[in-house]
């Protein structure tokens, strides 16, 4: 796309405003109706961009259907071919003002402008919501205010009709910005406009006090902030505000969305009621002083009154030069050194915080050493850096203390994007980038996902060879554990195999009755007993074969998860064609209930079976 490009005969593009969450935004002239637009543009290309264009198509659908003084106007939907591509592309009014991202590295507004915002963002979620949509991405970027003073939401990219089933996520990604999600966003409970109001809550702390209300650095922080911490107290009178703003914000940063505000419009009333308010003993304004009237008998007291130095006396002598002490006089006595305030180094900053670290290990519960590690995890970031070691490593330990506690899911999502960070700050093969990892495959597997599970050790294996040698324990376990795998999902003959292939080393490393040893022996027996009874009952196959394909069950998979439905009919077609695919009614509740963790792939083979 450049600069003159006409899509579909109408639009002509004059300049590239930006890269949007799921498009080029370009200004552009509507030659038909003689007015400048906005239009965001998104080609049609494989993988990533696909699902872009779904969410690009959602939006559009959704958003063209609101009308409301504080949404972004759509104007038109379309579909163009320009030097060979082919677009969608959204039509827009064209806005020109300052985003609340903008406005706030200007400096913080005046706190009833900041109430009055909120006011406005909160008639806007009210159309939506009642439109059956949720936004699940207000944050300052996605407010502006134009340069005529009004307030426009921007972007309903990430929108979705809330239909309670799916989203619009690609599996296991999480659309939104971090620093404004509600809870239930992070563990992927159903989500609706309360978590709406959790961000707005999020932005409006930071419109009265210039901070967020969660400062975390990084995603693993702002993940345990978001889910466990309380947000800091808010002090209205500080900011010469009605006490009950305080009150608000606190249930609109409620964990539980069932303790938040019920919708937007009860929200937006309790604004307006706030707008009223007025203080009890407001300042006077100043007056010039009349001093035939006598003075008021009593007064409110803002502030006790500062106290007057009195002037020094006059001398009655000139003043007699100051005797010079002797240098005995002016040195300290050696016994009794001044004492120097010196920052501790990093080093000593490190040893502390390892201290404090292992100390978390010696804690009662696991709970209680996870919610220690926390903090210490926090002061590394504060101290060493995101990506420093000892963070990393502190977060790793944490997330082992929240599997343990039983948070399995927040421990996946921990790790899965711990992993992340640790691959480039200290590289993939790193021992403590492979203990992150095979922790993950851990949790993964204690969850239930034994293809994730497979799949994660098999990438896994390789790396734990080349970095601690064939024979070692670790590296065994980590065979074990494949088989076990293997066996949980029905592929017994595969894990027959694996073990007889991994007894003989388990043998030489450890002995014949070492405990592993022992152990893998009596689940090659287990299996191979389990195989032999499915033998004499008919073999080990499905009764009924499947009447559909791995690459046709991926499809309807994949449009299940995304929701990609324009009607319910045609999403009951798609349930339909599945399980009678499949041969098994209700396998579409399978495909609902994944977690976010297991990929679309994952989920084919864990429905096909071995």
């Amino acid at each position: 796309m450049r600069v003159g490009d006409v899509l579909d005969g109408r639009y002509e593009l004059e300049e590239k405003l930006g890269q949007g969450g799921f498009g080029v935004v370009w200004r552009a002239r509507d030659t038909r109706m003689r007015r400048p637009v906005a239009v965001k543009v998104i080609g049609h290309h494989g993988g990533d961009h696909a699902k872009a264009a779904l969410r690009f198509v959602r939006e559009a659908c959704a958003a063209g259907n609101l009308s409301h003084p504080h949404i972004v106007t759509v104007h038109d939907l379309g579909q163009s071919e320009t030097a060979g591509e082919e677009v969608t592309f959204l039509v827009m009014e064209l806005l020109t003002g300052r985003t609340l991202t903008e406005v706030l590295r200007a400096g913080v507004p005046e706190p009833a402008l900041s109430l009055r915002w909120a006011r406005q963002i909160c008639g806007a979620l009210a159309a939506a919501h009642d439109a059956g949509m949720v936004h699940r991405d207000i944050k300052p970027d996605n407010v502006m205010i134009t340069d005529a003073g009004h307030l426009k939401v921007l972007d309903f990219g990430i929108a979705q009709l809330d239909t309670g089933v799916g989203g619009l996520t690609t599996t296991g990604t999480i659309v939104g910005s971090p620093a404004y999600m509600a809870p239930e966003r992070w563990t992927g409970g159903r989500v609706d406009g309360r978590a709406d109001l959790y961000a707005l809550g999020c932005v409006l702390v930071e419109l009265l006090t210039g901070a967020r209300p969660f400062g975390g650095d990084s995603t693993p922080v702002l993940l345990y902030q978001h889910l466990n911490e309380p947000p800091p107290a808010l002090d209205p009178a500080r900011l010469g505000l009605p006490p009950q703003v305080a009150g608000l914000i606190a249930e609109l940063l409620a964990k539980d969305p069932q303790e938040r505000p019920a919708d937007a419009r009860t929200v937006e009333r309790r604004l307006a009621e706030l707008a009223e308010w007025r203080g009890e003993a407001a300042a006077p304004e100043p007056t010039a002083v009349d001093p035939s009237r006598p003075a008021p008998t009593h007064s409110p007291v803002t502030a006790p009154p500062m106290p007057v130095t009195p002037p020094p006396p006059v001398p009655a002598h000139p003043p007699v030069a100051p005797r010079v002490p002797s240098a005995s006089q002016v040195l300290s006595p050696l016994t009794t050194p001044p004492v120097v305030a010196v920052a501790p180094s990093e080093d000593a900053v490190r040893a502390g915080l390892r201290e404090r670290r292992s100390a978390a290990y010696r804690a009662a519960t696991a709970g209680e050493s996870a919610i220690l590690l926390q903090a210490v995890a926090q002061d590394c970031v504060a101290a060493l850096g995101a990506t420093d070691r000892d963070t990393l490593c502190t977060w790793r330990d944490f997330a082992w203390y929240l599997s343990r506690a039983g948070d399995l899911d927040g421990a996946i999502r921990l790790l899965s994007t711990l992993v992340d960070d640790m691959r480039p700050a200290l590289g993939p093969a790193d021992p403590d980038t492979l203990g992150a990892r095979y922790h993950l495959v851990w949790c993964v597997g204690e969850s239930g996902s034994d293809v994730t599970a497979i799949r994660l050790l098999n990438e896994l294996l390789p790396d734990l060879h080349a970095a601690w040698g064939p024979q070692d324990g670790r590296v065994l376990k980590a065979r074990h554990d494949l088989a076990v795998h293997q066996a949980n999902r029905g592929d017994l003959q595969g894990a027959v195999m694996r073990l007889h292939a991994l007894l003989p080393d388990l043998a030489r490393a450890f002995g014949e009755h070492h405990p592993s040893t022992v152990q893998a022996w009596q689940d090659l027996a287990g299996y191979q007993q389990r195989l032999a009874q499915a033998g004499r009952k008919g073999g080990t196959h499905r009764s009924r074969a499947p009447r559909i394909s791995r690459m046709e069950l991926l499809v309807l998979v994949r449009r299940l998860r995304v929701w990609d439905f324009a009607t319910d009919q045609e999403a009951g077609a798609c349930v339909e064609a599945l399980e009678r695919g499949l041969g098994v009614k209700g396998a579409a509740d399978v495909v609902f209930d994944a977690p976010d963790h297991v990929s679309d792939e994952d989920l084919v083979e864990e429905i096909f079976g071995p």
